[in-house]
């Protein structure tokens, strides 16, 4: 073939990290459950860090489907931080590599996506959407159920839901379904939670 006749293809993010997810640390089920709990606890401690709050968060790991390998698991985490505007949380959690200054961009992760790459994989492995709830100490906390185009690296908004904010909370929840082995993952996603408590 000429060296003219090359034909070239541009690929979205997402669409790589779907191709390629064992770069960042999703190659088998024990190492992505980890790598999935590690990004979002990450996530959590840096938007604590960055409105100088002590960090208070939850995280809680759900078995749903058992299967000889690999499980289905919910994962939920949520945190007291900063929290994401509404507008801003479709495309902070729903983009690969999303580029704003509200994005949930991780100081201490080996590859800075944050939430969002083990949220693909999520969605790559049960094809079940993701809930964000967020909000920033203001009048209004935001409900998002999403899922991510994975070709376009866009958000795709299924429910959106504006809740009243009486007590002025601040901090995000983040809920979505994996394929993983936990059997394999928990002396990792022990060891790990037990140096971070320390640490912080």
């Amino acid at each position: 073939m000429p060296a003219g006749d090359v034909e070239f293809q541009e690929i979205s993010p997402a669409d790589f990290f779907y191709r390629y997810r064992d770069i960042a640390g999703f190659s088998n089920p024990a190492r992505a459950l980890f790598s999935a709990i590690r990004e979002l606890v990450e996530n959590s401690l840096d938007a604590c860090e960055a409105v100088g709050i002590l960090p208070d968060i939850y995280l809680r790991l759900r078995l749903l489907e058992k299967h000889d390998e690999v499980s289905v698991y919910e994962l939920h985490i949520e945190d007291n931080g900063s929290g994401v505007p509404g507008e801003h949380i479709p495309r902070a959690f729903g983009q690969v590599l999303y580029g704003s200054k509200y994005r949930l961009m991780q100081s201490r992760g080996m590859f800075g996506l944050g939430g969002a790459m083990a949220i693909l994989y999520g969605q790559i492995t049960t094809h079940r959407p993701f809930t964000v709830i967020s909000g920033t100490g203001g009048q209004e906390v935001h409900r998002y159920k999403l899922m991510i185009d994975i070709k376009a690296n866009k958000p795709i908004v299924l429910e959106h839901e504006v809740l009243e904010n009486d007590g002025g909370w601040h901090g995000t929840v983040v809920e979505f379904c994996l394929e993983g082995d936990y059997s394999k993952a928990c002396p990792k996603v022990i060891e790990y939670l037990r140096q971070t408590a320390m640490v912080t």
